[in-house]
């Protein structure tokens, strides 16, 4: 009523344009519903709101590794690796590792026998992958040591499994029987490794626990021994890194956690003096920042670059090496088969010698991420500018392909002129190639022709001498440049003629 009343006027009232009517509000809320409703509709997932990159985790329990050059003989107990990339995830679970044996020791044998590591005996690795049926489910494995004397199967070693799931998501887990070299023993190890992409986090997370991580045949015993690391990036950004332990004891004493690896830490360093000269350390968890994650060093013992090896080993065996390899030859001509024993006790050598290491270590786990965007496709490569046209400049370069003139110098530049030897000759050219004396001959005689006799009142004025003959000089070079210039010109048109189209 309020806006019938002022109709006829063709005017408003103040304020009666702020004030929608309802079929205006109706309007307004149906499209701001609609707005919201296509704006929710086309906003991606969280997890796709990142780039989706890549996370994996590693972890080993226990290893006994010899490195040489670029051999590397040993093997590791419980090894688990977990992965996912873009939108697959894998794992590998190894409760067994015989790394380079197999190679050496596999193949067939140089008197035709079966191999000492036959493939039927070696032990299998459990893996998954996301993109194949099942991969989700669990594949638990119980892996035994190679036979010996052609059976099968040796005593067990361990459990393994491996799992992957288009999430993506992977995981592997290991357990271990009880390894013990007395240097360092690590008593029902387990690893669980897991790399994953949930809610736009990824996260890798490796693991490794144990009962009991003994130190020189139980000088030092931690139980419950624990190593962990985790990395997170994307929607989350964290990384963290433990080892712990829940009690311990110092030869047979019981010793809070913190103390005990003080103890332990001490007894390293004094250690580490002792037996330097044979190259040995004990060396302890420690954190280590790594591109896009963080790693927890295993615990044990590394012979590495022994000085007593540099200083008396390598020199003694070079004085014997003629019995060495005199013995060598009689041994592989007794059995073939023994070239494969004496390369590892060569190997060996070599590291005594100084040149690798043996290491013996418990534990070590490792978590990294990246954000890589491995759906997106490769960057182009940046276009290149074509090179400018370049306006010809006053020095141009002889071309053999063009038929031109050669008058015996270079012309290819006339800022330069290479110095002509003018003490010789009746017109001054001195070595000057007949090319060029045979033009400078040809000239003179045709402006002899037409030049008239010059008058005697100014052919008396000049008397004949040095420096008439000088002068003569003078002129010649004169004309040669002149007859350079001509060329040069010729040149340059037919060079513009040949290359431009």
């Amino acid at each position: 009523m309020f806006t019938d009343r002022f109709r006829g006027e063709g005017r408003s009232p103040r304020g009666a344009r702020a004030r929608p009517t309802g079929r205006v509000a109706v309007v307004a809320l149906l499209v701001a519903v609609a707005t919201a409703s296509f704006a929710f509709a086309a906003a991606p997932a969280r997890s796709d709101s990142v780039v989706r990159g890549s996370a994996q985790a590693s972890a080993d329990t226990f290893s006994l590794t010899m490195k040489a050059a670029n051999a590397n003989i040993g093997l590791s107990y419980g090894r688990s690796f977990a992965r996912y990339q873009d939108r697959t995830g894998s794992a590998e679970a190894r409760a067994l590792d015989l790394g380079a044996l197999p190679a050496l020791f596999g193949g067939p044998q140089c008197d035709g026998s079966t191999p000492l590591l036959p493939a039927a005996a070696l032990p299998p690795v459990t893996s998954a992958d996301s993109t194949l049926p099942g991969a989700e489910q669990s594949r638990r494995t119980q892996v035994f040591q190679p036979g010996i004397a052609g059976e099968p199967n040796g005593g067990p070693v361990g459990f393994q499994d491996a799992t992957a799931t288009p999430l993506p998501s992977s995981e592997a887990r290991t357990e271990s029987v009880p390894a013990d070299v007395f240097l360092v023993a690590l008593i029902g190890g387990r690893t669980e490794t897991s790399a994953s992409l949930r809610d736009g986090v990824r996260e890798a997370r490796a693991v490794v626990t144990a009962d009991e991580l003994r130190v020189l045949g139980g000088l030092f015993t931690l139980r419950q021994p624990r190593w962990e690391a985790v990395a997170r990036s994307g929607a989350e950004e964290s990384t963290s890194s433990t080892f712990t332990f829940t009690s311990a004891t110092v030869l047979g004493q019981e010793r809070p956690a913190g103390q005990a690896f003080a103890d332990l830490r001490g007894f390293s360093a004094e250690l580490g003096r002792l037996l330097a000269p044979f190259g040995v350390t004990l060396r302890l968890p420690t954190t280590q920042v790594v591109e896009g994650g963080v790693r927890i060093t295993p615990m044990g013992f590394v012979v590495q670059e022994p000085p007593i090896g540099t200083d008396v080993l390598v020199p003694f065996l070079g004085r014997i090496d003629p019995l060495v390899q005199a013995l060598r030859q009689e041994l592989v001509a007794q059995d073939c088969k023994n070239d494969v024993v004496l390369t590892v006790v060569d190997i060996l050598l070599g590291v005594l010698g100084g040149s690798g290491s043996i290491e013996i270590l418990a534990g070590g786990v490792e978590a990294v991420t990246d954000d890589t965007d491995f759906a997106a496709p490769p960057p182009l490569p940046e276009p290149t500018e074509p090179p400018a046209e370049v306006a010809p400049e006053t020095t141009i370069a002889t071309d053999p392909s063009i038929d031109t003139f050669d008058p015996g110098f270079d012309v290819g530049s006339f800022d330069t002129v290479p110095p002509l030897d003018l003490g010789v000759g009746e017109l001054g050219l001195g070595d000057v190639d007949l090319a060029s004396t045979e033009v400078a001959e040809q000239v003179r005689a045709e402006r002899a022709e037409e030049a008239a006799p010059l008058p005697s009142t100014i052919g008396s004025r000049f008397e004949e001498g040095s420096a008439g003959r000088a002068g003569v000089a003078v002129g010649t070079v004169a004309l040669l440049g002149a007859l350079g210039l001509s060329l040069g010109d010729r040149l340059v048109g037919r060079r513009s003629r040949r290359v431009i189209p």
